[in-house]
């Protein structure tokens, strides 16, 4: 062959298999993407949505949220259909009683109807059917952490997970160090050990064995040391490669994991100037305190794989405009980032929240991907703008 014509072709092999520079994304609306709306339909007695989740049931999809019981006093699992909203099935488990876990309810992981999972506070998991019963209790964790003269500080984390055989949980050093018995507005201060490597947990649920992760946090990322939000880590599994994508709030880099072990760390291509910044402790009338991200601040929301397309979705805060002195009355601008499955970049598309409401809420079904709406105009449902992501499956 032509050494000339070689040079050629490994020139072209080099250049496709690379990702596209930071300045050819394409950047544009949200309202490109939104083809309509979705509403969770709500009783009287359901407030608000946290952390709606979406599961496969026989490989039938279902939205799950968490309310109080109504048989009794404990927690019940509604579990909605995707299309109408509206309730179709529910497990309701108490928290008094044989059936309960003692400690309370600290986490909880949905896999089915018929496998829910319930970490107290002491680090017991409960395994529960559908009708509420508890079929195995193991205390792995608990036992680990006497065995190791430590203690597992488990995070109420977005990323808890159940791949069987094993539970994930987050772990999260990040405790109050202003013991004052009446701290004032704007003094309560926490503080995380810059040094913690064992950011992710597994229990074998089989074995009963424990193992966490060795991996530091992101270079810099002490600054955040005094940030009681900067340890809420954020994260996807990705089915089709075996490997989880760990995001930090603070960050640009992605931690690949392979169980608790870090392959690889990544920096996905953007053309968005992020400014991360910790968050701020500030008073809030005459006796409490909050944590407020400064409004020129970025932090990153979320990560999702979309296993139907075989993509990547990244949404962070890029910063908050206007006057005002709380984010409620300032405007909050938004980029939801999407990637290949392979991390190469595909757009980049812009969109604001003009009202009191953050972004709070989000799903991620075979139709789509689902953000809350900034104003609810309604005490009876719960409503979505829907994302249309199918022009960037494969």
């Amino acid at each position: 062959m032509n050494k000339t014509y070689s040079y050629l072709l490994i020139l072209i092999i080099i250049f496709s298999c690379s990702p596209a520079p930071s300045e050819k994304i394409y950047q544009g609306k949200l309202e490109e993407l939104i083809v309509g709306d979705f509403s969770l339909h709500l009783d009287s007695l359901t407030k608000g949505i946290y952390n709606p989740r979406v599961i496969k049931d026989s490989n039938k999809e279902l939205i799950l949220t968490t309310k109080a019981a109504d048989k009794f006093k404990g927690w019940a699992f509604i579990f909605s259909d995707p299309k109408t909203g509206m309730e179709v099935d529910r497990v309701e488990i108490p928290t008094e009683g044989p059936q309960s876990m003692k400690g309370g309810i600290f986490i909880n992981i949905v896999k089915s109807k018929n496998q829910i999972f319930l970490i107290n506070q002491y680090g017991d998991i409960g395994e529960y059917d559908r009708d509420g019963i508890q079929v195995r209790l193991v205390s792995a964790i608990k036992d680990f952490s006497k065995s190791n003269e430590i203690e597992i500080p488990i995070a109420r984390s977005k990323i808890s997970d159940f791949r069987a055989p094993f539970i994930q949980l987050g772990l999260n050093p990040n405790s109050i160090i202003n013991w004052k018995d009446r701290p004032g507005p704007g003094e309560m201060r926490s503080e995380f050990q810059t040094d913690f490597k064992e950011w992710i947990l597994f229990v074998n649920l089989e074995t009963q064995e424990v193992s966490t992760s060795n991996f530091s946090i992101p270079t810099g990322y002490e600054l955040f040391k005094n940030d009681f939000t900067a340890t809420a880590l954020v994260g996807a599994f990705d089915s089709k490669r075996d490997l989880y994508y760990l995001g930090w709030p603070g960050s640009n880099e992605i931690y690949v994991l392979d169980g608790v072990d870090l392959v690889k760390k990544i920096t996905p291509s953007s053309r968005v100037q992020f400014n991360f910044l910790p968050t701020e402790v500030i008073p809030w009338g005459n006796n409490f305190t909050v944590w407020a991200l400064p409004k020129e601040a970025s932090t990153n929301l979320f990560l999702m794989y979309d296993e139907d397309k075989d993509l990547i979705l990244k949404c962070s805060k890029i910063n908050e405009s206007e006057v005002g002195e709380t984010n409620f009355e300032r405007t909050k601008h938004y980029v939801l980032s999407i990637y290949s499955g392979d991390w190469d970049p595909l757009g980049e598309y812009f969109f604001d929240f003009e009202s009191e409401l953050d972004l709070e809420n989000w799903l991620l079904t075979s139709e789509g991907l689902f953000i809350n709406k900034p104003e609810q105009k309604s005490e009876d449902e719960y409503e979505f703008y829907k994302i249309d992501l199918s022009r960037f499956k494969n």
